[in-house]
Parts: structure tokens; C-alpha cells; sequence
């Protein structure tokens, strides 16, 4: 028996997903760690200006990628080795353009006051190395290089936390937002060099004099569209509330709304881990026919259910022990802001089962109104309860718009089984809103 398992271990497929496993589990440990390190060592006024920080990093994130990826990965499926690199060339040239113009718009935020002077540099070089190893990690994951992909997140969103934990308690002179930007920017230098390690065997040399193809590029813009409204709105439900509560309460209040809130996000990046890896099984059920396609349904449902029931559950028990341990108290005195936002967090986990389910159905339309009118109530209900309610307000208006998205989309995926599966969708890979591009 115990022979049997050693070799059942050894096999490449079993011992791959196991180190996925491993390295999925540190990196969304990180994040968990890094809102505790980030309590314990700054004040909550920097801890609010890390909060804005990182929530206009994911909307730059999504202005310089466009969503092109959901165009190019689904190219790159058939494509030869050369006409990867020449994909991966034309997102490239895509890329640079959408940066100077990002590039130029924070210049005028600087000059016009909007944006600290400070941070601009390292907001840049975290904007450039984040974009660049995220494309590249969905890169290898599409090639069938998912081990290195999730080696590439771990360096990405993982390694420099354990390192810049260790400096903080050793030196306190270090414990400052700029030692984060910095640990954080050689995190994505790190899974650029490895990821471009990985992909040393295409065939670069050939796109020697090769011109962008602007076409391709016009098209695959075509292509994202909708994708890129999707995410859009995900994102917005996300991160609108930090700018109201900054706008409306101040900047002090705003670093306790994003200690809780990066612990949220945190649950939601591990739901969408589980989710990822039910899309393939859905999306083969949706092409098997009716019966598959409610099956797998059935068992992303079941899975999902548990997994937001106990980790809520989890949370919600040992948050206030541990506030106590670490000796939070400004956050401890807000704790039930938290306890606010678990009913949004879990509603929000569950919704990936009827957003899975349209996607793989083909009804992009269906889940960019559910998006985008989710994100329309949830900057409805910041701007008037926030003046009212302050952060507790942003919890309730999280909550109610992840509940709003989540029966908005189970309405539409429940029309689409109970009326049948209609034409036979095409393989798809990615998915709008994806779990790795959210950030604490």
C-alpha cells in the first residue's frame, strides 16, 4: 500500500498539482500575513494611503491591459511556436502605448496635486512589472506550463512578503509604505526573469524586423471589449468604496476599511483558486450536453458552499482573538466592520457558480449587464451611505451588491439551463475577473 501511494506521488501530473497546491496556499498565506504585517508596522493614515494605492493600481492594471488577454490566449491555442511570438509581440506593442498614456495621465494627477509625488515612481515600476508578470504567468498557464506559472505568482504576489516580514521585525527603521512598494516591485522583477526563463525556448530570434500587426491588434481590442466592461465593473464593486470612504471620513478610517478588506479579498482570491479549476469541468460539461453541464453545476455549487461556509465561519471566529494577540487596537474597535462585510464575501464566492456557468455558455452579454449593474448599485449605495454610516456603510453596500450580482447572474444561468444549451460553445480560456489581478 505504502508503495502504491509512493508511486502514485511520483507520477508527473500528481506531483505538478500537489506543488500548484503548495504554491497556491503560500501565496494566498502571504496575503493574509501581509495585512497583519501591514497593521502591526504602519499607522492606519499609511495603511489607508496603501489601501488607495493598491485600488488605483487595479484599475491601471485593467486600463493597460484592456483585457486583450481574453483575444490572444484563445489565439495562442492553435498557433505555432512562431506565431506565439508574434502574438505575444503585438500585446507588447499594445502594452507600451497603453502605458505611456497611463504614464502621462499620472504625470498631470502629480502636477494638479491628485496623486503623491513620492509614490509615482514606484507606483509606475509596480504598474509595469505587474502587468508584464501577470500576462505572462496567463502565458505559460495557456502552454501548458502551469507549474512555472504558479511559481512565477508566488515570486509575483508571495516570496517578498516572507522577506519584507523578516526586515520589518528586524529593522524598525524600515518599516515604512516605501520598504513595501520596494519589496513589492523586486517580487515582480523576480517572476518577470523567471517567467522569461521559462519561455526561452520560443522562437524569438524570428521576430527579427517584424512589424506589430495592427489588424490582429484592432480586432483582438474588438474582441475584449466586453471583457473589459465586465472586469471593470468586478472591479468596481471591489475597490470604488475606498475612495468614497477616503472622500467622505478620512484617510484614517480608510486604513481600517482595507485591513478588513484585504482579509476579504484574501477569502475571495481562495474562492476563485477553487473556481479556476471547476472552469474546464464546466465548460466540457456545457459541450458534453444538458445532464454534464447541471452535474458539474451541481458539484461547483457543493464545493463553493462549503468552502464559504467554513472559511467565513473561520474567519469570523478567530478575527477578534486575533486582534487581541497582535495588540490591534484601533482595528479591534472597528472589528464588526468585518463581521459586515462576511455576508458580501460569501455571497460574492457563490457567484462564480452561475458567472462560470454563463461564460461557458457563451453569454457574454448576460454577464456584462449583471457587472455593470452590480457595479452601478454599489457606487449608488457607497456615495449615500458612506456620508451616513461611514465604513460600516461601504460593508453594507458591498453586501448588498454582491447580492444583487449573485441573483442577477443565478437568474440568467437558471433561464439558460432550464431553456436548454442552444448552439455548442467554443473551448474558451480566462475568465474577466480574475482572482490573481485583485489586490489586498
Amino acid at each position: 500500500m505504502r508503495a502504491r501511494l509512493q508511486d502514485f506521488l511520483k507520477r508527473p501530473a500528481v506531483a505538478g498539482a500537489v506543488l500548484v497546491l503548495i504554491l497556491r496556499g503560500l501565496t494566498l498565506a502571504s496575503r493574509f500575513l501581509l495585512s497583519l504585517v501591514l497593521a502591526r508596522m504602519l499607522s492606519p493614515t499609511e495603511m489607508g494611503e496603501y489601501g488607495l494605492l493598491t485600488a488605483t493600481l487595479a484599475f491601471a492594471l485593467l486600463a493597460i491591459g484592456l483585457e486583450f488577454y481574453s483575444y490572444t490566449l484563445r489565439e495562442m491555442v492553435p498557433a505555432t511556436p512562431a506565431g506565439r511570438t508574434r502574438i505575444i509581440a503585438n500585446q507588447i506593442t499594445l502594452g507600451f502605448i497603453a502605458f505611456g498614456v497611463l504614464g502621462l495621465l499620472l504625470s498631470l494627477a502629480v502636477l494638479c496635486g491628485l496623486f503623491p509625488s513620492r509614490l509615482a515612481p514606484w507606483f509606475l515600476l509596480i504598474l509595469i512589472t505587474e502587468h508584464i508578470s501577470l500576462e505572462a504567468t496567463r502565458i505559460l498557464i495557456i502552454t501548458w506550463r502551469s507549474v512555472r506559472a504558479y511559481i512565477g505568482v508566488f515570486l509575483r504576489g508571495g516570496i517578498w512578503v516572507y522577506g519584507m516580514t523578516g526586515l520589518m521585525f528586524a529593522s524598525p527603521s524600515t518599516r515604512t509604505l516605501e520598504t513595501v512598494l520596494v519589496w513589492w516591485a523586486a517580487g515582480g522583477m523576480l517572476s518577470i526573469a523567471f517567467s522569461a526563463l521559462s519561455l526561452r525556448e520560443l522562437p524569438w530570434r524570428e521576430l527579427k524586423g517584424y512589424r506589430p500587426d495592427w489588424t490582429m491588434i484592432s480586432g483582438g481590442l474588438r474582441t475584449a471589449r466586453p471583457f473589459l466592461l465586465t472586469a471593470g465593473g468586478a472591479l468596481v464593486i471591489s475597490y470604488v468604496d475606498r475612495f468614497f470612504i477616503d472622500g467622505f471620513v478620512g484617510r484614517e478610517e480608510l486604513g481600517i476599511y482595507t485591513f478588513y478588506s484585504t482579509i476579504s479579498i484574501g477569502m475571495l482570491s481562495l474562492g476563485g483558486s477553487v473556481s479556476h479549476q471547476f472552469l474546464p469541468k464546466v465548460i466540457a460539461g456545457y459541450a458534453a450536453g444538458l445532464e454534464a453541464y447541471r452535474s458539474t453545476l451541481r458539484s461547483f455549487f457543493w464545493a463553493l458552499l462549503a468552502l464559504g461556509s467554513i472559511t467565513t465561519a473561520i474567519a469570523g471566529l478567530l478575527m477578534q482573538p486575533m486582534l487581541r494577540w497582535f495588540e490591534l487596537t484601533a482595528y479591534a474597535s472597528h472589528v464588526w466592520v468585518f463581521y459586515a462585510m462576511l455576508p458580501g464575501v460569501f455571497l460574492r464566492i457563490l457567484a462564480d457558480v452561475p458567472s462560470y456557468a454563463l461564460y461557458a455558455a457563451r453569454a457574454d452579454r448576460g454577464l456584462l449587464l449583471c457587472n455593470l449593474g452590480a457595479a452601478l448599485i454599489s457606487t449608488l449605495l457607497n456615495l449615500g451611505l458612506i456620508p451616513l454610516l461611514g465604513i460600516y456603510g461601504a460593508a453594507l453596500a458591498g453586501g448588498i451588491s454582491s447580492g444583487v450580482l449573485l441573483l442577477s447572474l443565478a437568474f440568467l444561468a437558471s433561464r439558460r439551463i432550464r431553456n436548454g444549451r442552444g448552439e455548442q460553445a467554443p473551448p474558451a480560456v480566462g475568465l474577466p475577473t480574475d482572482a490573481d489581478a485583485l489586490y489586498p
